[in-house]
Parts: C-alpha cells; structure tokens; sequence
C-alpha cells in the first residue's frame, strides 16, 4: 500500500473519532436516566385551630376597686383587658420579697385600703410568665408566684406607683415600683371606667380571706348552641408522631382507642373528650414553674389546640401539671356532663398526659338565647352560710360563670348563668333550687 494511501486511512479514522466523540460528549449532555417516581408521605396539617400568646391564656378574672366610701367590681373580659393593656408601659423594678407569712387579714386590708384596685387570678402565676406581659426590669425574677396584683394610685410619684403580688395560697408578698406611668392614662383607662362596674361588697369572715362579690341582681343570658365536634382523627395527626403507623381499635360502644408503640389516646365518643398518654415519659421529678408554663403553651400551640377560650387556671409543679379553664364571654364554663378543661402533665422527655374536649362552641351561631337574671353574689354568699352541707369558712371564691349541659338526642349544648364556689380546690355549682326555688329569669 503506497503512501498516499495511508495518509488517507488516517484521515478518515481521525474524521470518525471526532465525530463518535461529538455524538457521544452530546448524548451525556442529553441523557436522562429513567428514575422510578418515589412515593412520598402527604404533609399532615395539624393545626387544629388557633395558636395563643401568654396574655391570651394568662389573665385576671375579676378586678376589685376600693374607692374613698365605696367598693366596685367587674369580670367583663373587655374591662379587664383595658387595665392590662393600659399597664403594658409600665416597667416594673426594685421587686422586693415583703413576707412568706402574709396573713388572710393583712391581704384583705391591702386589698380593701381606699384607692387601690385588685386583679384576680385563678392560680398562681409564675414571675418569669408575667413577665412577658408586664415587663420586670429586676435582674433576679423569682420563680415563686402571685394571684393578686394589688395597684396603689394614692402613691404616685414621680411616674411611679407602688405595687403588690401577693399569692393567697402560699401567704407570700412581694413589692415593686411600677415605673414610667402615665398618670393621665391610668386615670382615663382604669380609674374613670370603674363609675360604670357594679357594686361590690366584701363578705368577712373571721380571720379568712374576705370574699368580694358583686351587691346587686345582674341580667344574664342563657345560651344554647348546637354541638360541634372536631375529627379524632384531627388530633390523631397532630399528637402522634407518625400517624400512619397508629392502629385504631373500639373499646365498647363509647370508646375509640388509637396507639403506636409508645403512646395511646383513648376517645370518650358519648363525653366527647378524649385522652393522649405517653407512658414512658412518666416522671416523678418536679418542673419549674415557669418552664412548665411555657412548654405546655408551646405544645398546645404545635398542634393549634386552642378551639375555644380557655385560660391559665392551675399549676401544680410538683406533678408537673397545668390546667386550661373553658371560658365563654369572660366567665368560665363547668359542667357535670363532659370537661371543660384542657389538663396538661408534663414528662420526661416531652408530653406524659394530654386531657380535653373535642368538642367546641359555635359562638357565630347560637341556637337560643334566654334572658335571665341572676341573683347577687351577695344573696348567693347569704344563702351558702346557712346551707348544712357547705363549710362557709373554707369557701376560697364564689363566682358567676356558665353551667354546661348536653342534649344527645337534639345535639344541643346549653350554658345557664350559675354561682359556683371553690372549696378543696373543687368547684360546685349553686342551684337555682339552692338559690331560692325554682327556675329564675325572664323566658
């Protein structure tokens, strides 16, 4: 083969090269593999309803004035709030510890001392809690807590007025300066309101707290609303961890019970409650108050547990508990057919028991409203005294709010204006028959 036609033979070979090599660099460039399509897991939405800050949950029930000559009161949530609004600019300093002994009549003259008004809470609240609503500027917030807050405007000074915590379970006392206060605002937001709230009176006993309660009949409405339920299978997503691997089971005629390896939520279908326990979380070791506080509204808002009013209403550090009070319209809500509660105990690690309704209260659509009037706290103290069955001296409150009860058949709930008092830490409603007879108020 002569030369020329080797130099021909490598031509070619090297124009075939370049072109396999173009063909093969675009055939990378272009190919896609035939991946299998992965199946993927839904995302669970497990906001069941709304999530709450602390001063949604944490807040006074009643606000006790003492004036010169006279003594007022109220419970209406919009009253309330405007007090604690208009104190959110104060900045509260120099708190000092006054007294671990505080007697019951030491707190009823603090409280009943002229120009001075109270707030009431149901349970101790925590410093460090109350401290995301009034701002402490103390370097050392005790964990130790208060259910009075007592404001002393005769003190003002220098845009400072002299305040108290008192907690009436555990007879401590502490002081403070609340600091930057509007003398103007306080005046026009809390004090000028109070011509408006109702009479109030103080019922003594001897060497007790004193109860305060209102002096004159007041006009309340009974509501009645058609029950609305929310899916177990709501809280099943939100509760556990992975609800694909929950198994559901019935117990009975009213009974579902879900459950994973860990945990189970047993569902009361006629009280319509229901029940989340982990029992390998169970622990014996107390909380910190405040901790305890954060990291049950921390879990409740995960899942958006909040489907109707509910407020700080216990604490019970030692088993790590913490209860959530229904309320409806500023007043809380018992009943002896189902829970009104939301019940939280902590563990280790995270969520031991988890207790509440899964019911909820349309308020947009009432089915019925009725007119009623409801006698005084002051009758409704009256006729306690002289009832057998009730020791007068270890009442801790007496209080107006709403008794709850179901109809099955109609799918009706209905909220009666009622008295109900606190005694070894168990609320009892007042009957209208105890009250006097039969059914009151204006149909």
């Amino acid at each position: 083969m002569g030369l020329k036609y080797v130099e021909q033979i490598k031509s070619i070979l090297l124009v075939i090269l370049v072109v396999s090599s173009v063909l093969l660099t675009f055939a990378i460039w272009t190919y896609t593999p035939k991946y299998q399509t992965i199946k993927t897991t839904p995302i669970v939405n497990i906001s069941i309803a709304d999530t709450n800050r602390v001063d949604d949950v944490i807040k006074p029930y009643k606000m006790v004035v003492s004036l010169e000559d006279d003594m007022k009161g109220t419970m209406a949530s919009f009253d309330l709030d405007s007090v604690v609004n208009a104190m959110k600019s104060w900045e509260i300093r120099d708190l000092m510890f006054e007294s671990n002994n505080s007697s019951d009549i030491k707190l009823n003259e603090m409280i009943g001392a002229s120009n001075r008004f109270t707030l009431f809470f149901p349970a101790d609240v925590p410093f460090p809690v109350y401290n995301n609503i009034l701002k402490n500027a103390s370097l050392n917030i005790p964990e130790s807590g208060f259910d009075r807050l007592i404001v002393d405007w005769n003190s003002f000074k220098n845009n400072q007025l002299k305040i108290y915590f008192a907690s009436s379970k555990n007879n401590t006392l502490y002081s403070a300066l609340a600091g930057n206060v509007d003398m103007e605002l306080v005046e026009q937001k809390i004090i000028a309101p109070t011509n408006d709230f109702a009479k109030f009176t103080e019922i003594e006993r001897q060497e007790k707290l004193s109860l305060f309660v209102s002096s004159k009949d007041v006009e309340s409405i009974r509501y009645t609303y058609y029950l609305k339920e929310i899916e177990p299978s709501r809280f099943r997503d939100a509760l556990f961890n992975d609800p694909n691997v929950v198994r559901q089971s019935p117990v009975g005629v009213t009974n579902d019970a879900y459950s994973d390896a860990t945990s189970l939520m047993n569902v009361n279908l006629l009280e319509r409650t229901l029940s989340f326990v982990n029992p390998s979380a169970e622990t014996s070791n107390p909380s910190i108050p405040s901790k305890l506080v954060f990291d049950s509204l921390d879990y409740i808002n995960e899942h958006g547990g909040w489907t109707d009013e509910f407020r700080f209403s216990g604490i019970n550090p030692t088993n790590q508990q913490i209860d959530y009070q229904l309320y409806l319209l500023g007043n809380p809500v018992f009943s002896s057919d189902t829970s009104t509660k939301i019940t939280v105990n902590w563990g280790d690690p995270g969520i031991f028991r988890y207790l509440r309704p899964y019911y909820t209260l349309d308020l947009s659509l009432p089915f019925d409203t009725v007119i009623s009037t409801l006698p005084s706290g002051e009758k409704a103290s009256g006729v306690m005294k002289v009832m057998k069955e009730i020791d007068f001296n270890n009442v801790e409150e007496i209080i107006n709010g709403y008794y709850l009860t179901r109809d099955n058949e109609t799918r009706l709930l209905t909220l009666e204006p009622s008295w109900f008092y606190l005694s070894n830490d168990q609320w009892t409603r007042l009957s209208p028959e105890d009250l006097g007879g039969g059914k009151f108020g204006l149909e």
